[in-house]
């Protein structure tokens, strides 16, 4: 069963079962992958895809509000997003202030702030503020390195979770 949705257009069911969309846009200066799906046998609604579209359209600020969480979570030096910074700095070294965008001298916020966003899913079928609605992953160099930060995000834009992804 396909559906059809003014920002998806038509959303076509997999071989599998359940829905998927996906395109690259341009955001700033940098491609970003988009991506929707619905597992096989969970029902979405137009709401849930048109919040969905509404995140998507919102990019900057979403961008924004993952890299507000993730510094946030740089004081709990057991967070993933702390360990990340140590990974960080252990694969770069001294080169990785050669990768920040920014220098404020703050090597955490250097650093946050220097992160690309490189993909964004979207799951309209999560209903609950405690399940991943949105996840935004980021890199520190997506063309050199595995390592990435995903920010999941509840329906109402609230944190769910920051993982590393290696």
């Amino acid at each position: 069963m396909a559906l059809e949705h003014d920002y998806f257009g038509l959303i076509e069911e997999q071989p599998g079962g359940g829905l998927y969309w996906s395109e690259s846009v341009e955001v700033g200066d940098q491609y970003v992958d988009l991506s929707m799906s619905v597992p096989r046998g969970e029902g979405v609604s137009d709401e849930d895809l048109d919040i969905a579209a509404a995140l998507l359209q919102a990019l900057e600020g979403l961008d924004l509000r993952a890299r507000e969480d993730m510094l946030s979570a740089v004081d709990d030096r057991e967070s993933d997003v702390s360990v990340f910074v140590v990974q960080a700095v252990e694969e770069y070294g001294d080169g990785i202030e050669d990768l920040f965008v920014d220098h404020s001298g703050d090597l955490d916020v250097d650093l946050i702030r220097s992160l690309v966003l490189t993909r964004v899913a979207v799951h309209p079928s999560a209903s609950s503020d405690t399940e991943a609605f949105v996840d935004l992953e980021f890199a520190l160099d997506p063309d050199s390195s595995d390592l990435a930060l995903l920010v999941s995000l509840s329906r109402s834009v609230t944190p769910v979770s920051i993982t590393i992804v290696e």
